[in-house]
């Protein structure tokens, strides 16, 4: 099922966020956005960094020599018998993918350095003149030598990656929600990003998207995220036309900066950004922040603990996306449908109570 119907998925979750619009749900005073674990259909113990790739192609090579020389013994120099083995036929095929595997892994390689790269030219130093305090960043060619060694991948699902937990690691995906106050699920979306920094003005953009697209009369309030998603960049390249972002500026934002004196809360002078920060601890801040974690945490509970999705039945990026709509779209029904039973157990209440009420009249008249 998932895999004969990956491609209507997409357009299945937005048509049951339109339902829910329609319904009265999906309050947009606030939006919370966050992403959890999702474990992949492959092991930790298939991974396998360059040289592990490189010594297992090697090991194909010689299984292929050993099988040639078998085929000589039995059917004489240069001939194999009517057609080429299964197994080895399997073992080239198998070939090709470690090969694959091993150029997708050498240009992630290449991306990490380029990423050191930009990183060795600091913005802070660029705009205050001053050298940036700290450890002094490695070299490209320390960090060039550190990805070969750590940098792996996994033969069974390449697009997989190594995700820390708070239980330790796992093999999986990031799975990442937006959700309405009521939590409803506006967008969900699977990346390869252990972490969620880059997720935020991707998942901005396609929360609002989709709302257009269920309803276009929509006014999204604040959305909130906590520190995983804060970095300047996102600040400074967020839409000006909205909504407002309240982003944790550290997981430590509560204690850090505050004032000795009588006077209060104030931002850090080493903050990254005392815009937020003071935003932050603003009694309104405080309070809109507060909805977050009441909010999109209990989403992932009842997917990972109701509905017992804790690990993706499919292969690669695109079908795991699609099987996260699936999971996202079903958490969305089930609160339809709860709202759809309550509302009638309401109104069927306040029916018997007319009635009696109108019984109660008759038989005092």
């Amino acid at each position: 099922f998932r895999k004969k119907f990956a491609s209507e998925l997409s357009a299945l979750f937005l048509q049951i966020i339109t339902l829910c619009r329609k319904a009265g749900l999906c309050t947009l005073n606030t939006v919370s956005l966050d992403g959890t674990k999702i474990g992949a259909n492959a092991s930790l113990s298939a991974n396998r960094n360059e040289a592990g790739l490189r010594k297992e192609i090697r090991n194909y090579f010689r299984e292929a020599d050993d099988a040639d020389a078998r085929e000589d013994e039995l059917y004489g120099p240069g001939r194999r018998g009517d057609e080429l083995p299964p197994d080895l036929t399997t073992r080239e095929g198998r070939l090709r993918k470690l090969r694959e595997i091993q150029k997708s892994l050498r240009e992630e390689n290449e991306e990490k350095v380029q990423e050191q790269e930009k990183e060795d030219h600091s913005p802070q130093e660029e705009s205050t003149g001053k050298k940036k305090r700290g450890r002094k960043p490695k070299s490209v060619e320390t960090v060039k030598e550190k990805a070969s060694e750590r940098l792996k991948v996994n033969i069974t699902d390449p697009e997989s990656r190594i995700m820390k937990t708070a239980k330790g690691h796992l093999q999986g995906y990031n799975a990442q929600a937006a959700a309405s106050e009521d939590r409803i699920i506006l967008s969900a979306e699977v990346t390869q990003d252990c972490n969620d920094k880059k997720q935020l003005l991707p998942m901005l953009k396609r929360t609002k998207e989709n709302l257009a697209a269920a309803d276009r009369t929509h006014r999204m309030g604040t959305l909130l995220a906590d520190a995983g998603y804060f970095s300047r960049k996102n600040l400074e390249e967020a839409d000006s036309a909205g909504p407002e972002l309240l982003v944790a500026v550290s997981s430590e934002w509560k204690t850090c900066g505050r004032r000795t004196g009588g006077g209060g809360a104030s931002s850090s002078p080493l903050s990254p950004a005392p815009d937020m920060e003071e935003k932050l601890r603003s009694p309104g801040g405080k309070e809109l922040y507060r909805k977050r974690g009441i909010t999109i945490e209990p989403i992932f509970g009842h997917i990972k603990e109701v509905l017992g999705f804790r690990r993706f039945m499919r292969r690669g990026l695109e079908a795991c996306g699609n099987e996260w709509k699936l999971m996202c779209t079903a958490h969305n029904l089930l609160k339809l449908w709860r709202y759809g039973i309550d509302k009638v157990h309401k109104t069927s209440g306040a029916l018997r109570m007319t009635e009696e009420r109108e019984k109660t009249m008759a038989f005092a008249a």
